[in-house]
């Protein structure tokens, strides 16, 4: 089983995205902001990170770089999810480490094609 984790502060958002991909028999980890996502990476070791930005305490973007300069976690792939279209904000994204996006309300249709380009 792939493992994903789910770093999301909104608890609504994060619980819909756990159990649809539980359903599609992902297995998954949640953190609640960054900081707690740094620590589940190292010890979840998952296949693949959704990764929002807009977090208290550590945003998306310091999670990213923080996560890139592990070694062990360098590679995972790391989608963002961001209610920011702006494309300023999407340059951030993949110049700190991030290897695609999702624009929040997230669109099923929208992600689980990009979940199984990582995880095929």
């Amino acid at each position: 089983m792939a493992k994903i984790l789910v770093v999301e502060d909104d608890a609504d958002a994060r619980e819909i995205l756990t159990s649809r991909l539980k359903a599609y028999g992902y297995t998954v980890d949640e953190a609640v902001d960054g900081w707690e996502g740094v620590e589940k990476t190292k010890k979840f070791k998952p296949d693949l990170i959704i990764l929002d930005i807009m977090m208290p305490r550590l945003d998306g973007y310091s999670t990213c770089k923080i996560i890139r300069e592990d070694e062990k976690s360098q590679k995972t792939p790391i989608i963002f999810l961001t209610a920011k279209e702006l494309l300023g904000e999407i340059e951030k994204a993949f110049a700190c480490g991030g290897d695609d996006y999702v624009i929040k309300p997230v669109s099923w249709d929208r992600l689980l094609p990009k979940i199984k380009k990582f995880i095929p």
